[in-house]
This record gives structure tokens, sequence and C-alpha cells, in this order.
């Protein structure tokens, strides 16, 4: 089941227009616009427009986190204006894992997966268990009363 404020149209996760986003983080990023980052085996510069795609998906991601869910890569794309396709975010979850390591916080990139496989799209996928289970426990809901 999707977040509150996010609705399912057509096996996409969208937000809900009657939703208000009282979630947005809207502080700025740990990361340096025009600073260059390793994305895989190359260095990808920080440019005005993958920041501001980086803040909108870390606002997603947390909401995700604070509900204990995933999302898809498409569900992703969509819910930032598509301003980064689902083939093409590979950059912008690097910087997304190097803006939470610059706050000392788990990788929201983990909370990103697959729809084929219900997995992260990297290589060694081993890494992303653990860091999702610390983003729901640093971002998710209490449910003590379960």
């Amino acid at each position: 089941m999707p977040a509150s404020g996010w609705k399912r149209r057509e096996n996409e996760l969208v937000r809900s227009p009657d939703s208000p986003d009282h979630r947005t983080v809207s502080q700025p990023l740990a990361i340096t616009v025009g600073d260059y980052f390793p994305v895989g085996e190359r260095m990808h510069r920080l440019t005005p427009r993958l920041a501001q795609a980086t803040n909108a998906a870390r606002s997603v991601l947390i909401e995700i986190a604070q509900h204990r869910e995933v999302i898809t890569y498409g569900e992703l794309s969509d819910s930032i204006g598509r301003s980064v396709l689902p083939r093409h975010m590979g950059p912008l979850l690097s910087m997304v894992s190097h803006d939470c390591a610059a706050r000392g916080e788990p990788n929201l990139a983990s909370l990103v997966v697959s729809s084929a496989t219900g997995e992260v799209g990297t290589r060694d996928s081993s890494w992303a268990p653990p860091e999702r289970l610390a983003c729901w426990v640093t971002w998710g809901e209490d449910r003590t009363g379960d």
C-alpha cells in the first residue's frame, strides 16, 4: 500500500493532488553544486539541475522511509516530475547516496528497487537490505501499536 499522500495509478506511484506536501525537505543538500562525485567508475559533477532532482528525490524517499516502504525506479521518476528517467537514475541515486553519507544518514537510495526484481539495480545488491532497514528505523513511523 502506498504511503499516505500517494496513490497508485496504473502501476505507478504519484502524489495525490489533494494531499498537502507537508513533509517536503526544504533544507539544502549537504553536498555542493559544482563538486565532482564518484558515480560507478566515473566522476560526475553535481549540476544545479541534478541538485534540484536530488533534493526532490530525497523528499520522496524520506516519505517512503517514513512508511517503511520501497519505491520503483519508474515511480520515483514519476514522483519527481520525470526530471530523470528511470533508466538514467544512476547519477541521481549516487548523489542521494553521497548526500546521505555527508549527513551521516542511512542510504536512502536503498529504497529504490527494480519492479522486475524488487531489489536495487547495482551489481552487488547485498548493501541494500541493511541500509533499507536503517532508513526505516531512522525515518519510520512508530508502529508499536500495530
